[in-house]
């Protein structure tokens, strides 16, 4: 819901704080989990976005708002690119309503928090809030293990308050600007859904009622009780970004900014050619106003005639917003061997090489929306006048491999009257997104159009579809799954052992090792014989250094950096028994510590001044060194296990 309350409310909630459950509270307070939107963890944010919106007041679906019982607010592509931490550049799902993400790179199980998901409340405990889920295939989701302890004796009302220590794992437990993480790590296992491979994450809208016919429920079996009802085009969780933290290497999406076009406008095929995006080519044939295969366009003015209408998509615009590019394609008939079958409109690399595919955005043309939903002289209106023919407008798309075998189908209609349930028929008038990785590796895609209305002469209804975000998978590199950890020994300590594949991980098999860099060779002597790493300590001497290992696979590297302390203090804390991660290291902005629960936490200046103390409550948490000068600090932690220290470079 958009937050619109007076600024001394707005005050008034933003100043209290509970603090009274077991988890993590609200932004800015010691503990809190909360990922600032522009903090440099941050790699990359959702490319793609499909919204399937949910009522207003599911307990009464006869509620109206601005002339709709379902939520109306923003677009899709609100949800897209960086947050904006306002409360009106976002997408509001409505009661238990759905928006999945897709992205530019594959997200990974890495060390700490993966991704991060933005809302746009404009305080700490007015907040609302969302189920968690992803998936690597877009079939097979799992699920975050959530908990609310919020009681679900009294409903909240629609501008009650929550206490954020009572919310885990819940999208929507900070204000705007800040982002609730999640970790991979904290999924059960499914053999389905691949952690290093993830390309959708879904956000589920918790309703909110404690009403049990409508109510949803956390991992315990808990009531999510939070404000209800929300009665406004605006209500339900308020999508502002997704942010990648850990991911692998960048894939390329074709979404066709890369062409040149003038405003409001598209290109006409001419002759037979092509145009490419990226490493992709797009085939279409033209002649004296007539086209087919694939084009490209901007459009977004109807002015009522043909030429120019039929390069307008449904949405007005691609993916990525209002009045950006898109390719779109019209499949010909075989009119010359009075077959009439469709010719497929084909995409090729540039190359001839294999590659794999992981999916596109399509949308109807507004041609043929129009067409399906209101019927003309030459084009079936779709369901008949009765709403129970059960028509169909779908489309069709195959592979070619390197040896010219054919692969399996996918099919996506993007109209489907057949339902017994009328209700659930539709005409496509959106992007959604069509997953091309079951193909396999292909040196090109084809496609086709098939409908209902059909007849002598081929396809009656308008055979355009659109097209955006073509995505190929490239090849992905090894990956960090934890960091490597420090190591603190005492003078003449045995030799320690590292097996670095606990830490490295790659899809494509065997990693290769080496050292890449030790500051001190003289105190530490690295070396890596297969998978793993030892370390051994120059006789009778102290001192630290760092140790960097660099993990290769199919030609592609990730490294890591790690300190040694060998210590001549008598009964020191071995790495074993307290250690702790700090990183970014060289940081900005936020920097962030694990395994650091219940310490103390000391920052001095190289001069000896302390600038920032303060207790650390959860195995992860962020410090805000955006305020410190540039230079080197020491960062100590104290516990009862003992103390240890790390160098940071502020930036």
């Amino acid at each position: 819901m958009i937050k619109t309350r007076l600024f001394a409310v707005f005050t008034l909630l933003t100043s209290l704080t509970f603090a009274q459950g077991p988890y993590a509270p609200a932004a800015g307070q010691p503990g809190s989990t909360a990922i600032a939107m522009d903090s440099s963890i941050i790699r990359s944010w959702a490319t793609g976005a499909e919204v399937v919106r949910g009522y207003i007041q599911i307990s009464d679906t006869g509620v109206y708002n601005l002339g709709s019982n379902k939520a109306s607010y923003g677009r899709h592509y609100n949800a897209m690119g960086p947050g904006e931490g306002t409360s009106t550049g976002v997408v509001s799902l409505g009661d238990g309503g759905v928006a999945t993400l897709t992205f530019d790179r594959l997200i990974v199980n890495g060390p700490g928090p993966d991704f991060a998901v933005f809302e746009n409340s404009f305080g700490d405990t007015f907040l609302e809030l969302a189920f968690i889920e992803v998936s690597s295939d877009g079939v097979n989701y799992s699920r975050f293990p959530s908990v609310s302890l919020t009681p679900s004796d009294v409903q909240k009302g629609a501008w009650d308050e929550l206490d954020p220590t009572m919310i885990h794992n819940l999208a929507g437990k900070y204000r705007q600007g800040f982002g609730t993480p999640f970790d991979l790590s904290d999924l059960e296992y499914d053999p389905m859904v691949d952690l290093f491979a993830i390309r959708f994450v879904r956000i589920l809208d918790a309703v909110g009622c404690i009403d049990p016919e409508y109510a949803t429920f956390d991992s315990e079996g808990h009531i999510v009780n939070e404000p209800f009802p929300t009665p406004f085009n605006s209500g339900g969780f308020d999508l502002d970004g997704v942010a990648v933290i850990n991911a692998n290497v960048l894939n390329e999406v074709a979404g066709f900014e890369d062409l040149n076009l003038e405003p409001d406008s598209y290109f006409l095929p001419e002759s037979a050619g092509n145009f490419t995006s990226g490493s992709l080519s797009f085939l279409y044939e033209g002649s004296s106003g007539s086209w087919s295969g694939f084009t490209y366009s901007n459009r977004v003015t109807l002015n009522g005639t043909y030429n120019d209408d039929q390069f307008v998509a449904v949405s007005r615009g691609g993916i990525e917003a209002d009045s950006s590019a898109f390719a779109i394609t019209y499949v010909s008939s075989d009119w010359m061997t009075g077959t009439y079958d469709p010719i497929p409109s084909v995409i090729q690399t540039t190359d001839g090489s294999e590659v794999l595919f992981g999916g596109f955005y399509v949308a109807n043309t507004d041609m043929a929306y129009i067409t399906m939903r209101d019927g003309t002289l030459f084009n079936k209106k779709f369901g008949g006048e009765s709403g129970n023919d059960p028509d169909w407008f779908r489309l069709k798309v195959w592979g070619l491999r390197a040896d010219n075998s054919v692969t399996q189908e996918i099919t996506h209609y993007l109209a489907d009257f057949r339902n017994e349930d009328n209700a659930l028929d539709y005409i496509q008038d959106d992007w959604r997104w069509v997953d091309l990785q079951p193909l396999g590796a292909v040196k090109s895609l084809h496609f086709i159009l098939e409908s209902s209305d059909s007849g002598d002469y081929g396809i009656n209804t308008p055979a355009y579809f659109c097209m955006d975000n073509l995505t190929v998978l490239n090849t992905q590199g090894p990956v960090l799954t934890a960091w490597l950890p420090d190591h603190e020994v005492a003078l003449n300590a045995d030799p320690v052992t590292v097996m670095l594949d606990d830490y490295f991980y790659s899809v494509q098999g065997d990693l290769a090792y080496e050292i890449a860099g030790n500051s001190n060779p003289e105190l530490i002597a690295a070396e890596i014989t297969g998978n793993q790493l030892l370390l051994t300590f120059s006789a009778d001497a102290s001192g630290s250094g760092e140790v960097s290992v660099v993990a290769t696979a199919a030609g592609l590297s990730v490294t890591d950096i790690f300190n040694v302390s060998v210590l001549s203090n008598v009964g020191i804390v071995s790495a074993e028994t307290f250690t702790f991660r700090a990183y970014p290291n060289p940081v900005s902005g936020s920097l962030f510590i694990e395994n650091g629960a219940q310490c103390e936490l000391q920052l001095t200046g190289m001069n000896g001044k302390m600038v920032l103390e303060t207790m650390l409550l959860t195995d992860m948490a962020e410090v805000s060194l955006a305020g410190l000068q540039p230079g080197i600090y020491l960062l100590k932690l104290i516990s009862e296990k003992g103390v240890s220290i790390k160098k940071i470079v502020k930036q």
